[in-house]
C-alpha cells in the first residue's frame, strides 16, 4: 500500500515539473523570441485618448448682439506618446514649421515656451520675459539656465545654442539641422522645449500654432505620413467680433502660467492648450462659484487606435465637448458703440483745440460709465483707448511689439516724453538722459489696457458738489434758502485764503448765491464755507454712505460691487491723508535717520525691523511713544526728538483745518473712480438707494435656457428728505441751462436733465511736467424721473464743459434723438 502511494506522489511530481518546463519555455518564447514582434503587435493596437476643447461661453449684450463668441479654427498640435525620438520629433516639427512660414504664418506658431528672443535682422539674442522688474528677471534667467542644465550665467545666445545642441537640432558649428534658417530653428526649438516639459505624460497634444489658414491645414494633411506626430484639427477660438469695442470690461485671454497648471488641470483643462480670463468679465465669470457662472465648459474625449508611430489607425469613441455658460450683460452694445466713439472724437478735439481758446495736447485717456439709476445696471462702460483682445486670442501671448504698445508705452513714445518740459529742462541743466530713457513717471501716456472706468481714480472737482450740498442740508448746516456772498478770497478759516474759480479767472465774484445757484455757477466759495461747517469728519461719514469713503468704523475701502476688477478711490479724511502720505513721508524720515548726526544702527532703518514698524505705526496712529522706540534700539536722544517732531508734523499736515475746504469742491486728497461717480449720482437722484453696480444680467445654459437671472441688489440706504435732493436736482438742471457751466452744450435740448461740470487741477507746474487739468462730467436724465445717470473724465482734458459733448451723444443714442423715427434705445 505504502508503494503504491510513493509512486503516486512521484508520479504528480513529475507533472508539475512537466507543466512548468513547459510554461517557462513558453514564457521564453513569448518575451525573448518572439518579443519584438508581439511589442510591435502591441504598440500597433495602442489605444489614445485626447481631450477636445470646449467652446467658451459666449458673452452677450442686453439685446443678445455677440460681444465675444467662438469661430471654428484650424489648429496644429504635436501628439506626445510615450518617449520622444530626436530625430523623429525634429523632422515633425521642422517641416511643419517650413510649412507654416512658407505660407507667411510664423507669428502663429506658440514659441511663448522659450524665453529667449531672436531679431533676424541684427542677428542678436536676449532674454525676454514680459517683465519690467529687473530682480525678478534675473531670477527667471537664473532658474531657466539651473532647470535646463546649462553653462553659469550663460547669455541669451549661449543658451540658445546649448539647448539647439541638447535637442541635436544643430551640427557641431552650431548650423541649422533639416534645411532650417535660424529664424525657423527659434521657433522649433521653442516648441522642444514645450514638449520636453511634458514628456512625463503618456499622452498629451502640445499647440503649434493655433488659426493657421485653410491652406495650410491642408498642407499639413498632405504632408502627415512625414510628419506622423502632427495632427491638424478644428477648435474653437475666441473672437470678438467688435475688435476693441467693450474691451474694457469683456477683457482678454492669457495662457495658464506654471504655478496655475496643477490647479486648472484638476479642473478638467488641457494646460498646454486652453486659455484662461485675465482680467474683465473673462476672469471673473471664467469658474465663478459666488454666482454659479462658467465661461469654461466641459471637455469632450476621443479615443482612437494608433500604431507605433503614432498615427490614427481609428476611431474608437468620443464624447462632445460641452459650451460654457452664455452670459447676457446688461451693455447696450449700441450705446456703447457710440459712446466710445464720440469719447474719442471729444478727445481728439480737446487736443486740437476746438472747443477753447488753446488745446491740451495730452487729453489722450480717460473714461466714461452709463448706470440705470434704479437697478445699477452698466448701460456702457468705456475705458479709452481701448485694445482689441483678439490679438490674445489665438496663443494668449504678445510680440515684444505688442506687449510695448500694450503695457509700455514709455519704451515707443520716447520723443513725447523727451520733450516734456521738465525732462528738457532737466538735460537743459546737465543731467544725461536715464539708461533706457525717460519713464513715464507722470502718467502722461495712455495704457490701453489699464480700466479707466474702475481702476483710474481722479481728483473729481467740482463734480463733487452735490455731495456736499446734500450732506450740507441733511445735517442742517445749510437750508435750501441759506445765502453766502461770495467775496472772492475765503477767509473764514486763519492761515489760509483759497479763491472762487471766477476771481482767480476773471477778478469777479458770484455774489449772494443759494445752494442751486452754487451747484449752476459752480461757487467755490459758497462750497468752502459748507465744507467748515461740515468738517472732515461729516464729509467722510456722507462720501461714505454714497459709496465714495472708507468705512468709518473699520476703514474698509469702498466698492460698486461691480463683478470685474475695481481700485476705487476715496474722500480725503485725516486717515486717508495718512494712508495715501505714508510712503514718501517714510522715506523722508528713513533717509534723515542714516545721516551720522542720528547715530542710528543702519540695520534699525531696513523695511523689516522692529524700529521701522514702531516708527511707522507712530505716524499713523498720531501717537509719540519713546517706551517703544527704546525697545526697537532706537537710543539716541537727537533720533527720538526727531521721530517725534515728525509725529506731529505728519498729525498737522493730515488734520489741517484748510483740508475740509479742498475736499468740499473735490479737490485735496480726494479721487475717485467714473464708476464710483456712476454710482453716487444714481444713489443721489433716486432719492437715496445705492444699488450693487453690475453688468450681468443672466446666465444662459448651452440650449438657451435661462440658468440664472441677476435682480438688482440694494447695498444701502440712505434715509434723504425728498426737497433736500429736489434742490440739488435743480441746481444740476440749472448747469444745463442758460447761465450754467454746461449750457452750451445741452441749451434747448429735447428733454430736461441734470449735470454738473468740473474741473480739478493736477497739481501745482502741471504744465511743466506735461499734464493739465482733469475735465469731469456727470449727469443724469431725464430731470422728472431719472433713468440713467453718467459719469466721464478725460484726463489732462482741461475742462469738464468739453466731456459734456460725448455725455450728450449717449443720450442722443440711448433717448433716440439722433434717429429720425425717434426710435428710443434703452435696450429690454
Amino acid at each position: 500500500m505504502k508503494t503504491i502511494k510513493n509512486k503516486r506522489i512521484t508520479e504528480y511530481t513529475l507533472i508539475v515539473i512537466i507543466i512548468f518546463v513547459v510554461l517557462a519555455a513558453r514564457l521564453f518564447y513569448l518575451q525573448i523570441i518572439a518579443g519584438d514582434d508581439y511589442r510591435n503587435i502591441a504598440s500597433d493596437q495602442a489605444e489614445r485618448c485626447t481631450s477636445q476643447i470646449p467652446p467658451r461661453g459666449e458673452i452677450l449684450d442686453v439685446n443678445g448682439k455677440k460681444l465675444a463668441t467662438n469661430i471654428p479654427s484650424y489648429s496644429v498640435t504635436y501628439s506626445i506618446h510615450g518617449k520622444t525620438d530626436n530625430e523623429q520629433t525634429n523632422k515633425s516639427l521642422s517641416e511643419a514649421v517650413k510649412i507654416i512660414y512658407k505660407n507667411g504664418e510664423q507669428d502663429k506658431i506658440n514659441d511663448k515656451s522659450l524665453p529667449i528672443k531672436y531679431d533676424s535682422a541684427s542677428n542678436t539674442f536676449e532674454y525676454y520675459f514680459n517683465i519690467d522688474d529687473e530682480k525678478i528677471v534675473k531670477d527667471r534667467i537664473k532658474s531657466f539656465i539651473e532647470s535646463n542644465k546649462l553653462t553659469e550665467n550663460a547669455d541669451a545666445k549661449t543658451a540658445f545654442y546649448e539647448l539647439a545642441k541638447k535637442d541635436k537640432l544643430t551640427d557641431e558649428n552650431n548650423a541649422p539641422k533639416y534645411g532650417l534658417s535660424t529664424e525657423m530653428l527659434h521657433k522649433v526649438l521653442a516648441l522642444r522645449l514645450a514638449i520636453n516639459e511634458n514628456t512625463f505624460r503618456q499622452y498629451m497634444d502640445i499647440t503649434v500654432a493655433n488659426n493657421v489658414s485653410k491652406q495650410t491645414f491642408y498642407d499639413m494633411k498632405f504632408r502627415n505620413n512625414d510628419m506622423p506626430d502632427i495632427n491638424c484639427d478644428v477648435t474653437p477660438l475666441r473672437y470678438y467680433p467688435n475688435g476693441e469695442v467693450g474691451s474694457s470690461f469683456l477683457g482678454y485671454l492669457k495662457k495658464i502660467s506654471d504655478g496655475d497648471k496643477e490647479k486648472y488641470s484638476n479642473l478638467g483643462y488641457d494646460v498646454n492648450r486652453e486659455l484662461i480670463g485675465a482680467t474683465g468679465l473673462e476672469k471673473s465669470l471664467e469658474n465663478n462659484t459666488d454666482l454659479n457662472i462658467k465661461l469654461h465648459g466641459e471637455s469632450g474625449q476621443k479615443w482612437f487606435k494608433v500604431d507605433n508611430r503614432g498615427r490614427i489607425i481609428d476611431k474608437t469613441g468620443w464624447t462632445d465637448p460641452i459650451p460654457g455658460d452664455t452670459v447676457q450683460t446688461t451693455i447696450n452694445l449700441d450705446v456703447q458703440k457710440v459712446a466710445e466713439q464720440s469719447f474719442d472724437e471729444v478727445m481728439e478735439n480737446i487736443r486740437k483745440g476746438t472747443y477753447g481758446d488753446k488745446p491740451f495736447p495730452n487729453a489722450n485717456r480717460g473714461a466714461m460709465v452709463v448706470m440705470n439709476v434704479n437697478t445699477g445696471e452698466i448701460i456702457a462702460f468705456v475705458s479709452r483707448p481701448g485694445f482689441d483682445p483678439n490679438i490674445f486670442a489665438e496663443t494668449g501671448g504678445l510680440t515684444t511689439e505688442q506687449y510695448n504698445e500694450l503695457f509700455r508705452p514709455d519704451k515707443i513714445y520716447q520723443e513725447k516724453l523727451y520733450n516734456l518740459p521738465v525732462n528738457a529742462a532737466s538735460r537743459k541743466n546737465g543731467a544725461p538722459v536715464p539708461e533706457g530713457g525717460y519713464g513715464d513717471i507722470y502718467d502722461v501716456l495712455p495704457k490701453k489696457t489699464f480700466n479707466y472706468a474702475s481702476c483710474g481714480t481722479a481728483p473729481p472737482g467740482s463734480t463733487f458738489k452735490p455731495l456736499t450740498a446734500i450732506a450740507g442740508l441733511e445735517e442742517g448746516v445749510i437750508t435750501p434758502s441759506t445765502i453766502i456772498v461770495d467775496q472772492g478770497v475765503y477767509k473764514g478759516v486763519p492761515g489760509i485764503a483759497p479763491v472762487c474759480w471766477i476771481f482767480h479767472d476773471r477778478g469777479t465774484t458770484h455774489g449772494p448765491v443759494n445752494v442751486s445757484d452754487a451747484i449752476k455757477v459752480s461757487c467755490n466759495y459758497f462750497f468752502y464755507e459748507v465744507g467748515r461747517r461740515l468738517g472732515y469728519d461729516k464729509i467722510g461719514e456722507w462720501a461714505y454712505k454714497f459709496g465714495l469713503g472708507r468705512n468709518p468704523s473699520t476703514f474698509e475701502a469702498p466698492s460698486t460691487g461691480i463683478e470685474i476688477e475695481e481700485k476705487p478711490g476715496s474722500v480725503g479724511s485725516p486717515k486717508n491723508y495718512k494712508i495715501n502720505n505714508i510712503k514718501p513721508k517714510m522715506d523722508e524720515v528713513m533717509e534723515e535717520l542714516k545721516k551720522p548726526a542720528y547715530n542710528m544702527d543702519a540695520n534699525l532703518l531696513v523695511k523689516d525691523s522692529l524700529a521701522y514698524k514702531e516708527i511707522k505705526e507712530m505716524l499713523m496712529n498720531g501717537v509719540y511713544d519713546e517706551g517703544k522706540l527704546e525697545k526697537a534700539g532706537v537710543s539716541s536722544s537727537k533720533a527720538k526728538n526727531y521721530i517725534k517732531y515728525k509725529v506731529d508734523q505728519f498729525n498737522g499736515e493730515a488734520s489741517n483745518p484748510g483740508n475740509p475746504l479742498s475736499t468740499a469742491i473735490g479737490q485735496g486728497d480726494t479721487n475717485l473712480s467714473p464708476l464710483q461717480m456712476a454710482q453716487y449720482i444714481s444713489t443721489l437722484v433716486n432719492g437715496g438707494t445705492r444699488y450693487k453696480a453690475h453688468l450681468v444680467k443672466k446666465v444662459l445654459n448651452p440650449d438657451g435656457s435661462v440658468k440664472k437671472e441677476i435682480k438688482p441688489q440694494v447695498l444701502s440706504k440712505i434715509d434723504l428728505h425728498k426737497e433736500n435732493v429736489d434742490v440739488v436736482k435743480e441746481g444740476m438742471k440749472k448747469v444745463t441751462e442758460e447761465g450754467g457751466t454746461a449750457s452750451s452744450v445741452f441749451s434747448n435740448y429735447p428733454i430736461e436733465m441734470g449735470g454738473k461740470t468740473g474741473s480739478a487741477e493736477f497739481g501745482d507746474n502741471s504744465e511743466y511736467v506735461g499734464r493739465s487739468a482733469y475735465g469731469w462730467y456727470v449727469g443724469f436724465a431725464p430731470y422728472d424721473n431719472p433713468e440713467i445717470a453718467v459719469a466721464a473724465v478725460v484726463y489732462d482734458g482741461g475742462h469738464g464743459n468739453y466731456v459734456a459733448r460725448a455725455v450728450k451723444d449717449v443720450y442722443d443714442e440711448y433717448f433716440g434723438f439722433n434717429k429720425q423715427d425717434g426710435t428710443q434705445n434703452k435696450g429690454k
